[in-house]
């Protein structure tokens, strides 16, 4: 029988790799990851569901592959080990990714097909809604939201709401007497937005590599939809309101 031809996953930016894969980490341990021949992506959700990540890195095989990574920081943790100057390549094995370089070498195990499921969403259904509200959100806001919850500490919702032609972002819990509240101007808009509670530790888990978030709201469905999109990485989170 003649030996399978050799896989490999060639990244010409691997430090743009792990920034992907750190991405899925801050949401899941483990990760469903897909290499096809233009793009390797993945769709994770945190443990309670609410919040939801789709992840496309810009780089593809020649072949189609499913892995099924069991502890994705351990993974960017060696891979940080190999260094970022050079392109390299990792083998893709029946069970392992494998790398042999001059300096490191790795083979790093992977779960058995099936041992991992997907989250239940479908990415182009999403894709396909119409949202009544966009906005664009600077990272500076989101710091500033993330400074501010060391003061209202008694809550883990943030409200987006507008005012006067003024779209707010409130850390408080509606639901509750003498909470403390942080509230931030995003900016000036030409909508009208009822407030729309989501939970602030789903901010707290995304990426942090982009200058501005393109936010969509549907506020039939309650969906907030944030996209954080790069030169190699795009990334879609997905997120369900909460009750006031």
């Amino acid at each position: 029988m003649s030996n399978q031809q050799e896989r490999k996953l060639s990244l010409k930016s691997p430090e743009k790799f792990v920034a992907f894969l750190d991405s899925l980490s801050k949401i899941s341990e483990s990760a469903i990851v897909q290499l096809d021949s233009d793009k390797t992506s993945s769709l994770v959700a945190s443990t309670d569901n609410t919040l939801i990540l789709h992840a496309e890195y810009a780089a593809g095989t020649d072949f189609f592959s499913t892995l099924n990574i069991p502890d994705v920081k351990k993974l960017t943790t060696v891979l940080k080990t190999v260094g970022f100057e050079d392109e390299i390549d990792l083998k893709v094995n029946s069970n392992n990714l494998e790398y042999k370089g001059s300096d490191v070498k790795f083979k790093y195990h992977l779960f058995e097909e099936g041992f991992l499921s997907k989250p239940n969403l479908n990415i182009e259904k999403i894709r396909g809604f119409k949202f009544d509200v966009n906005f664009e959100m600077s990272r500076d806001i989101i710091q500033s939201l993330l400074k501010g919850s060391t003061f209202a500490s008694e809550t883990n919702k943030v409200y987006l709401y507008t005012e006067d032609n003024t779209l707010k972002a409130d850390l408080t819990d509606r639901s509750r007497h003498n909470t403390d509240n942080y509230s931030i101007s995003v900016g000036q808009v030409d909508f009208d937005l009822k407030p729309i509670p989501i939970n602030f530790d789903n901010i707290r888990l995304m990426s942090n590599n982009n200058i501005t978030y393109n936010c969509n709201i549907n506020t039939e469905f309650g969906v907030v939809v944030i996209d954080n999109d790069t030169d190699c990485i795009k990334l879609k989170y997905i997120i369900s309101s909460l009750t006031q």
